[in-house]
């Protein structure tokens, strides 16, 4: 069977970033990353690279940022009063943190830290990078209508699919 829209993929992979950084790998763990592919769980330049990919297979894909999260956009560092920010506790640079906005709580990092005042960057931590995944399809099966319904995979109680 070959990857397409609305199966679930199960797989293992190791990501790297430009400087060869590891930034993430499920190799190690006992289990495979599982997602819905065609629900928009994984950046676009990854779906279309696995796309019709097979059981057993390896891929190596070098995607750029316009394929993975994007460009830096200097628009998304924000100055934000302190006082809003009270629940996130001593904010220093680099801190992870979450913004209410008007479209929902995003994650951020704290890029500046002033008396009255904090810069944080809401951008995406990868945006900007060029990223590489080594990727090993390990299962593939076709989703329910209920997971296409609801846009991700279900796992029955005893932990099965």
């Amino acid at each position: 069977m070959k990857v397409n829209v609305h199966h679930i993929i199960s797989l293992h992979y190791t990501l790297v970033g430009s400087n060869n950084e590891l930034i993430s790998t499920t190799y190690g763990t006992s289990e495979p990353m599982v997602y819905l592919h065609g629900s928009g769980q994984m950046v676009k330049g990854f779906e279309q690279a696995v796309a019709n990919a097979e059981i057993g297979q390896k891929l190596s894909l070098s995607l750029m940022p316009s394929q993975a999260y994007g460009l830096r956009n200097i628009n998304k560092i924000q100055r934000i009063p302190t006082k809003y920010l009270r629940h996130e506790g001593t904010l220093v640079v680099g801190k992870k943190i979450h913004v209410n906005t008007d479209n929902g709580v995003k994650p951020g990092t704290v890029v500046k830290c002033g008396k009255f005042n904090v810069d944080v960057d809401l951008n995406h931590a990868l945006a900007g990078k060029k990223l590489t995944f080594c990727v090993e399809i390990v299962a593939i099966r076709k989703a329910t209508a209920k997971e296409i319904a609801d846009g991700y995979m279900h796992k029955n109680l005893d932990g099965g699919n």
